[in-house]
């Protein structure tokens, strides 16, 4: 769902809707006491409208330094029958619980809220009122959002003594989001028992666990006919998770990879089990088991590999488990492991660091949602591009960007992104860059000094 840096023109719409939000009290609204914005009442916009503007909104905040964010901006968007909103992506602080009260009316079909910290467990009640339209939602990173404040005393002399605590939510649960299918709960907090919160949905696709510790996943089976893409990215395995995965029969998409730098996970990935995924998930589109270490030899002798051009067919496959594989992979995440250096592997798209175009496909596969692996890609790229030549270098141009954009406020991805950006820019590949692209590299380049002066004045 990240928008990608562009190259090409700005759409008609795309200048309305920036035009619009810089100049709101000109266009769309005007001041009620000097203070509040409010819609004009002949204003009726349909929902691709409306959400262009709320996701444009959240990204001027996150990526325009100079442009002002209005309290009352969410406001705007209260009654449906002016204002119609469907699918939104809000992210980080630029959303609170009073944001997501004041749209509770819409009928959303898709909420991504990614690291909204600022949310509690008055914004789980706000999601009840979208329960019955709501296909696709994301709490990913939403820490505190099974949170509520509880006031022990209840007097305001009391609050001086006693300060409001956060107590965890734990009778929340999804029942009624009937038409609920794509849901992602990564890194959520400790002590939500998430069996419980998911039993009452009936037919979840796509379920997104990342850097949840769960002991016992037995419970995804109640989904083995309907889940199609399972996210288990830095979830500590075991043979029983194995077991339960082998049983999800119409899986397409399969994600146990990790970070490789945390230290804390037992598991090694076998011959075994690769060939217990190619045998029994027969639909597997795209596997990702990057940073995993392998406890046995995957690998065909050389000897015995087929010599000649690199092949994608799994008959020739290095790895001995895909030859199994009925046709090639859409995507095989095999980032810093030793896998993404053999010959011939099965897939149109590799993540890896052996050259180019698995680094750039890492950058793209894990900018959004895990900056850690991100920042350790665009340092490959860093190297690349000061110590060879960048073939394809508008696409890296334009990851680059887009992940500085996405994580302004994180140091490792500002300043490996901002070094490769200095070697991808050079006077060498200047010819093949546009002023758009170039002014874009300038703005991120700057939104990164201006969070991390401390790191850039040196």
């Amino acid at each position: 769902s990240l928008k990608m840096a562009s190259d090409s023109p700005e759409s008609l719409m795309t200048l309305c809707t920036d035009f619009c939000l810089r100049n709101l009290e000109g266009t769309l609204c005007y001041l009620l006491d000097n203070e509040t914005l409010r819609l004009h009442p002949d204003i009726f916009l349909p929902s691709e409208i409306c959400d262009k503007l709320v996701n444009e909104y959240v990204e001027l905040v996150k990526t325009d330094s100079i442009f002002e964010p209005h309290e009352s901006f969410f406001t705007l968007f209260s009654d449906p029958r002016s204002t119609r909103l469907a699918r939104i992506h809000l992210r980080e602080h630029i959303v609170q619980d009073q944001d997501l009260e004041a749209i509770r009316k819409q009928d959303l079909v898709e909420l991504y809220l990614t690291n909204c910290e600022k949310l509690t467990a008055k914004s789980l009640q706000t999601l009840v009122s979208f329960s019955h339209t709501l296909i696709s939602l994301s709490l990913f990173g939403c820490c505190n959002i099974f949170y509520e404040e509880e006031n022990p005393g209840g007097c305001e002399d009391d609050c001086l003594v006693n300060p409001t605590r956060q107590v965890l939510v734990k009778d929340f649960t999804f029942e009624g989001f009937s038409r609920l299918r794509f849901l992602n709960l990564g890194r959520l907090i400790e002590g939500v028992n998430v069996e419980t919160l998911l039993r009452p949905l009936a037919s979840l696709a796509a379920l997104d666990l990342s850097g949840i510790q769960l002991n016992d996943v037995g419970f995804l089976t109640q989904w083995k006919d309907t889940l199609v893409s399972l996210v288990l990215y830095n979830m500590d395995l075991s043979e029983e998770h194995i077991q339960v995965i082998a049983q999800l029969h119409k899986l397409r998409h399969l994600d146990i990879s990790r970070d490789h730098l945390s230290s804390y996970y037992k598991f090694k990935l076998t011959r075994r089990v690769l060939n217990l995924f190619v045998e029994n998930l027969v639909n597997l589109t795209s596997l990702d088991i990057s940073g995993h270490t392998m406890l046995e030899n995957c690998t065909i002798p050389s000897m015995e590999e087929k010599m000649g051009q690199t092949s994608i067919e799994p008959a020739k496959s290095s790895i001995a488990p895909f030859r199994g594989l009925k046709r090639p992979l859409q995507f095989l995440g095999l980032f810093e492991t030793s896998l993404c250096r053999l010959a011939h592997i099965p897939a149109y798209k590799v993540s890896g660091d052996k050259n180019e175009e698995q680094v750039l496909n890492a950058i793209e596969a894990y900018t959004e949602h895990r900056p850690e692996i991100t920042s350790r890609a665009i340092n490959l790229l860093f190297d690349i591009a000061r110590i060879e030549r960048c073939s394809q270098l508008l696409r890296a141009l334009q990851l680059v960007i887009t992940a500085l954009k996405c994580h302004k406020d994180d140091k490792n991805i500002q300043v490996t992104g901002s070094a490769a950006l200095f070697y991808l820019t050079n006077s060498e590949y200047r010819m093949e860059q546009s002023v758009k692209l170039r002014r874009q590299v300038i703005q991120v380049v700057l939104n990164g000094m201006e969070s991390y002066q401390e790191v850039t004045v040196r």
